[in-house]
């Protein structure tokens, strides 16, 4: 099992695509599967939905039933997004891995090598440009803030976890980010 880590509004569904080809491996998407559960009429999405129901978050405990059962369905090569975004995820995840006798081989972390030049291109973009232009300053605190909060997860995370899985990839901006920088990238790093 890998893990994918993405620093804010990098497009995950680009980088995983790309990240689960070269680790040929399935990717286990928590917010999907997450979704299609709910849908389901068993007894853990029944307890899913009744939790959720009574205006309460879905605890950590009840998240990693939804993994063990989830990943009992699947082989071990997986390429986790999406999960964990707290330490006590992260825990809770170790737990699920330990039980199962799984293996968390990396942390994949794509990085903005220049937030700040991300944020100044990005904007420049004719599409991210009209949300600029009718939300003005919001918008880009808005960026700030979540960027800012999003790397601490990450960071506390890190503090926590086994140094040496880490696999920390440096990207540079791309308007039209395409799978073979993504596989550039990869490579470079492994």
């Amino acid at each position: 099992m890998n893990i994918l880590f993405l620093d804010w509004r990098l497009s995950q569904s680009k980088i995983g695509s790309a990240l689960s080809s070269e680790l040929d491996s399935s990717i286990f998407n928590l917010s999907n599967l997450l979704k299609e559960q709910l849908r389901n009429n068993d007894s853990l999405g029944k307890e899913m939905r009744k939790i959720l129901e009574s205006g309460e978050m879905l605890t950590t405990e009840i998240i990693g039933k939804f993994i063990t059962k989830n990943l009992k369905e699947t082989d071990n090569n997986v390429l986790v997004i999406e999960y964990p975004r707290t330490i006590e995820q992260f825990d809770g995840l170790k737990k699920v891995l330990a039980d199962e006798n799984i293996e968390l081989e990396n942390i994949w972390y794509f990085k903005q090598r220049e937030p700040k030049e991300f944020m100044n291109d990005h904007f420049k973009n004719p599409i991210e440009k009209q949300w600029l232009d009718k939300y003005g300053d919001e918008v880009i605190e808005k960026w700030k803030t979540e960027f800012t909060r999003r790397r601490e997860q990450i960071a506390e995370i890190r503090n926590i976890s086994d140094e040496f899985k880490w696999k920390i990839i440096e990207m540079d901006y791309i308007e039209n980010l395409n799978s073979e920088y993504i596989s550039r990238k990869i490579k470079d790093c492994v």
